[in-house]
Parts: C-alpha cells; structure tokens; sequence
C-alpha cells in the first residue's frame, strides 16, 4: 500500500469507487474501471468509467491546535497512537525502542476535496451508477473511510452532486456522454516534523535549601516517564 500523505488517501478514494459494476443485456456484472484522471488512450477507455481528483486543499485554522508535542510509549498513556497516513500503533510498536518514547509535532488538520466523476453511453448504466454510489458507495448521510496505512477513520461527506453531460468527440459529436460529478470532502493531517526518540528518565535528582542554614537537602525520586 502507498504511504504518506495525499498517497495514503488518493489509494482509499480509490479503493472505495472500486468493485463497482453494472449490468444489461449483454452482461449481469459489468466492471466499472477506476481512473486517477480522464484515461486518454483507447486501449484505457472502456464505458463505463470513473475517474478521481483531488482538486482542493484547505488548512482547517478554527482546529489547528497550539504549538505542542504528541509522545507515544505503547501505553493507554500515550498522546497520540499514529502517525498520519503513513504509520499505526502496531508499526509504532517495531520502532520504539524499549527505554525510550517516540516524540513528534502537532499535525496541520486539512480538508481535502475530491471530484469524482463517472462517464457511462448508456442512460441505463449511468442510472445504476447513480443509484448505487448515492445508496451504497457515498451516501448522504454517515460518511466515513478507512485509511488502513494510519488505522484512523475518517470522515468522507458528499457535498454534492451534478449532471454533466458531454458530447462525445469520438462519435463527431453526435453522441452523448452521461456524466455525473461527486464533490467530496475528507479530513487529514499533516505531519510537520519527523518522529523523534527520547530517552526516558529513570530517576530524577533534586535539592531542597534549608531557608534557615542555606543547607541543601539532596533528594532522589523513582521516575518512570518524562511527560
């Protein structure tokens, strides 16, 4: 699976519009290809077809949280259990090192939006298509989607929906092509710096002065965790 951000959810924009198929007299369960761009080629272009585009990104200010550290130590004490769109708690796990916590910067929260269209000749597909992703793939309501390379779910709202139809330039014109465009929004993060490793503190040394003699107390207390 691709890692990193953009990489990470264009892959499961991908993987949710895949598997989708239509039928008609010809054949039961027709596959309908997935495109991360219009498909130039004729060998590429086979109807129906759905293509993916990643067409806006905003910083989302009004959750962007102070400058701040998140630390991960495999415990339930842990600030944060992932790293975005690149790493889970269990691939944490494999690079922390027994004596020490993983360290890294607050994330920037994005808002990505999504185009999403799909292209059939046929009324009948384009309504199967339609019906299928408005009920089963996209819905309205309860929007989500996995990002398995994080482990996070996120949100995925359909914000609306459009027709679109062209003419057909292979067809001189003469043909018509159903279109329908999907705008879709889903919430990320961006990491803004590398994982670092910190060694725990095992014990800390201090002194308590005496007001009276100046005298300094020494003491030692058992400490298992620096934050």
């Amino acid at each position: 699976m691709p890692t990193g951000f953009l990489l990470a959810e264009d892959a499961a924009v991908k993987r949710r519009f895949s598997n989708v198929t239509v039928s008609d007299d010809r054949n039961s369960d027709r596959p309908v290809s997935v495109f991360f761009r219009y498909p130039e080629g004729e060998t590429e272009k086979h109807y129906p077809f759905i293509t993916v585009e990643l067409v806006d990104l905003i910083h989302n200010k009004s959750v962007q949280l102070s400058e701040s550290r998140y630390y991960y130590d495999g415990t339930s004490e842990s600030t944060i259990d992932y790293y975005p769109s690149e790493q889970t708690s269990s691939d944490l796990d494999t690079v922390l090192p027994g004596d020490s916590v993983l360290s890294m910067e607050s994330f920037v929260p994005v808002t990505l939006i999504y185009q999403v269209s799909t292209y059939t000749r046929s009324a009948l597909h384009d309504r199967q298509l339609t019906s299928k992703l408005l009920r089963r793939v996209t819905p309205f309501r309860r929007g989500f989607i996995e990002i398995p390379e994080d482990g996070t779910i996120r949100r995925f709202d359909l914000m609306g929906w459009t027709s679109a139809d062209l003419l057909d330039q292979e067809a001189g014109y003469k043909k018509r092509i159903f279109r329908k465009v999907y705008t879709l929004q889903m919430n990320a993060e961006i990491p803004t710096s590398d994982i670092n490793t910190i060694k725990k503190a095992n014990t800390v040394v201090g002194s308590i002065t005496n007001a009276d003699n100046q005298n300094p107390t020494v003491f030692t207390t058992p400490f298992s965790e620096d934050f």
